[in-house]
This record gives C-alpha cells, structure tokens and sequence, in this order.
C-alpha cells in the first residue's frame, strides 16, 4: 500500500490529541484503519456521525481483521450506555402535540402565532438537545438567538414568551424522562451527555468531525482517552443539525490531507480557486482550501459526453431534483435515487396534505400538523417565519405542480432499477456525502453562485455568514463527488 508523507505523518503521531483536515477523496479512511493496525494492543473505539460510515468501517475492520475496534455511531453508543432502550421512542414530537398539549389554553393568541411558539418550543427543544448546555435558561435563549438569526416575527415572540417556552421544553423532557411521555432518539443523547460518562477505551477515532454537535463535542472532551479529530472543514452542511465544526473548536496539533484520490489535478485546482473564492467574498480565507490531485484527467464537459454511461445528477435542493427527474422521464433511462426515493418525500403523507390544503380539501387532510392551518396562505407565511426549508419546498412543489404531483410520481416510481443498473443517480448534496461517481451533473441553477454571494453579503440583516458560509460548501461538496467527469455548476 502506498500512502502519502501526510498519511503516514498521521499514522505515526504521538499527540494524545490531535485534528486532521482531511480533503475529499483523501483516504481517511485507509489511513484511520493503519493507524489502528499499528496499534494492536489498544482498546480503539471509532464514532461517526452517520449509520452509513459506520457501517462501512464495520466492513473493512472484519475485512482486514482488527479485533481491537468497537465501531458506532454517536447515538448508537449513547443509546447504549443511556438504556435508551428503556424509554419509548418516536421520530419525532410535532409541533401539533406541542399546540395542544401545552400552547393552547394557555397562551391568548390568534392560531397563526399559536403554531410558531409550538414551533419555537419543539426547535428550542432539539436545539438544547443538541447542545452543550447543562441547564435550559437565558444562556440558551442568548444561544439560540445567535445562532438561527430568527426573523423579526419569531425573535418578537421569543422575547414576549421567553419564560413559557423553555418551562415548557423543561416539562415536555421532564416528561420524557420520567416516560410519561414517548422520547426522541436526541433525548437519550442528552441524558448520556448529562450522565458525564467515561469511556473505557485507550484511543478514539472521531470521523466526519466538522459534524459534530456540541452535545458530542462536550462528551469527547470529558474523556481521558486519546482523541483523533478527523474531518473536512469545507464539508461543513450540517447546520441544521446544529453541527459546530469541532476541527473549529479544538485546540491541538493539526495534521492535513490535501491530497485527493478521486479526481485529476487541474480539476483539484478548479475546484480550489472556486472555494477560495467565495469564502474570499466572505471575508473567510484564514485557512484556504489546498487540494492535490492525481495525474489522470477529470474533465469539466457537457451532456453529450454522458451518452451511454451512467451519471449522477445531484441537486441542492429536492425541489430541484424532482423537476430534473421530470426532465428525463420523456427518455428511456432508468432511475436510481440514493438512499431510496421514499426518503425525498416527494408524495410523502405531509406532501398529500399539503396539496389537499392548497385545494381547500381539508377533509383529505390526514397530516395533524398540516390541519391546524386555515389555508394554504398561513401555512406559507408559518414557513417562511419559521425559516422551514423542507416545508418550503413542499408548498414549492405543490404549486408547481398541483394534481399531476401524483402521476410524476407513478412515472418515476416505474422506473425504478438498483443502484448498479441504473441510467441516472438521483441525489441531493447532503445524500450524496460520503459517496463518488465516475461522471456527475451538478443542477443547473441550484447552487450558489458569485454574483450571489457578493449580493448577499451586503444585506448582513438577512443571510448569516453560517448559512452563506454553507453554500459555498455544499458547492464544494456536490463538485468533488466527481472522478473522471462533471458537469460544472458555474460560479
């Protein structure tokens, strides 16, 4: 196996903690899997923060036979050591158990401002599960504001209802605690954090860490365990989960990957300059992106270069990834949608609801949030209040695309294949992480562009740097899922 100087600069390290920035494609992996090779009489426990990479190392630990290695998730362990299994567990709280269980009746409000404070409550709520703070209190309102830059309706009603709102994320995970009430999967999570737990193990290996929340963040400090922090900074698209990006936030030495695997260097280059850029309008470059590519050529082309071979069509949004699979169903192609097309929801039960809604049908209403709202107006203006992407997107959708949502669905559920036989990989950015194909589509008009940023930047009053700071990686995401050839959004 030939690794790179920087590989074995991490393999070989002595540091009881350390952090590498690694780029996409940069054998993290491989070089994780040699640095506990060369450690066999050490007790390694390796967290990632998706099921997905975790099971992949699971596959290449029995492959390569390491028996020294515990692999899991972040919630997985904690599920474990916080007798998760003991709680009864939900997806999710909605907002409608919220407004009825503990809003209505007890707030004077018109039925609009009703459902954001149950809103509030509930994002409170998953954002103090997700957090480091021991107790709900002003600190984590002050912390709450800072971070979701709330718009001018929620920031009033945060301050008009600050006091209610986080006695009531207090007695919703009272309840929750005491099982009077079914938990979510963040819920143990923060009850594992709480417990302040020690980890028996001599060495932790923490994938995808610019992922981390601040909960996970706060239990890996508590460790007397050495710690290796590896990730990438610029695959930072996670804010919505309330990621901090611990590559950040930890103090130590820092080791670098910069050389990719998975694409030529001309195109490592491009792809540079583009990143470097923006972050440049950002008035960001403290630590600029550095890709090396291989000698092969990755090349920037267009469609008529695909013919005959399957390519991966990715979108930022899923509102745009469903018109491009509209675009394709006059042709013969098969589909494939990564992760599974369920999981888009472009018909899913609140889809369906939504629509019937818009329709004024609301006797086809079987969403119990969705029948809260009057019409479909006051569902448009929760939304946007609220900042709710995904419920955007499905109101997008909707009146894009009104009754024949329904038959677009049927024509592409019938082109259906497996992964490996199909024409077309359909996936959004956030999907499509961790993943590589040989030939990639970026959407056209989906992604961020210069011109963009530049604007943007000049109203601070309504794009936060984080979110701005997002797209720009969420470009670079989506771009270095490409081997040998792309179709290059234009920046």
């Amino acid at each position: 196996m030939n690794l790179t100087t920087e590989q074995w600069a991490v393999i070989n390290a002595s540091e009881h903690i350390l952090k590498v920035n690694a780029v996409a494609g940069s054998g993290k992996t491989t070089t994780l899997l040699e640095y506990a090779k060369r450690r066999p009489n050490y007790r390694i426990l390796y967290l990632s923060f998706n099921r997905s990479a975790s099971d992949e190392m699971k596959r290449k630990c029995f492959a390569a036979e390491l028996k020294n290695i515990t692999v899991h998730t972040f919630h997985a362990l904690a599920y474990k050591h916080a007798n998760g299994f003991a709680y009864e567990l939900v997806e999710d709280f909605g907002e409608w158990t919220i407004l009825d269980n503990y809003v209505r009746g007890n707030i004077n409000e018109k039925l609009e401002r009703l459902l954001l404070i149950s809103w509030l409550v509930k994002d409170m709520m998953i954002f103090y599960l997700n957090s480091s703070h021991i107790y709900i209190d002003n600190a984590l309102l002050t912390h709450y504001k800072d971070e979701t830059v709330p718009k001018f309706q929620v920031e009033h009603l945060l301050s008009c209802y600050d006091d209610f709102i986080l006695k009531t994320v207090k007695s919703i995970l009272t309840k929750m605690k005491k099982k009077e009430i079914p938990a979510i999967h963040d819920f143990y999570l923060k009850m594992f954090h709480l417990s302040k737990p020690i980890l028996f193990y001599d060495i932790i290996l923490i994938d995808e860490a610019q992922d981390l929340s601040g909960v996970m963040l706060d239990v890996l400090k508590m460790q007397k365990a050495s710690r290796v922090f590896v990730g990438d900074t610029f695959q930072q698209i996670y804010s919505f989960r309330y990621a901090i990006n611990a590559l950040e936030k930890i103090d130590c030495t820092e080791y670098s990957l910069t050389q990719t695997f998975r694409f030529g260097n001309s195109f490592a280059q491009e792809v540079s300059k583009i990143v470097n850029r923006g972050y440049c309008i950002l008035d960001k470059i403290n630590h600029p992106l550095q890709i090396k590519g291989t000698d092969k050529e990755t090349d920037i082309v267009n469609f008529s270069s695909y013919e005959g071979q399957q390519r991966a069509v990715i979108s930022r949004s899923v509102l745009k990834l469903f018109s491009e699979a509209i675009s394709y169903l006059p042709g013969e192609l098969s589909f494939y949608f990564e992760g599974g097309y369920e999981s888009y929801g472009f018909m899913s039960s609140r889809v369906r609801s939504v629509f019937y809604l818009y329709k004024e049908n609301y006797n086809k209403i079987d969403d119990k949030f969705i029948r809260k709202f009057n019409n479909f107006k006051a569902l448009i203006d929760f939304a946007k209040a609220s900042q709710n992407r995904n419920l955007l997107n499905i109101c997008e959708l909707v009146l894009k695309y009104k009754e024949d949502l329904f038959d677009i669905s049927r024509q592409i559920k019938q082109r259906l294949v497996p992964k490996e036989e199909a024409g077309i990989i359909f996936t959004t950015t956030h999907k499509a992480k961790g993943q590589e194909y040989p030939n990639v589509q970026m959407v056209k008009g989906d992604f961020i562009t210069c011109e963009q940023l530049e604007n943007a930047v000049k109203k601070p009053e309504e794009f936060s740097f984080h979110k701005l700071r997002e797209e720009v990686n969420i470009f670079y995401v989506a771009a270095t899922r490409a081997m040998d050839n792309i179709i290059l959004h234009k920046f």
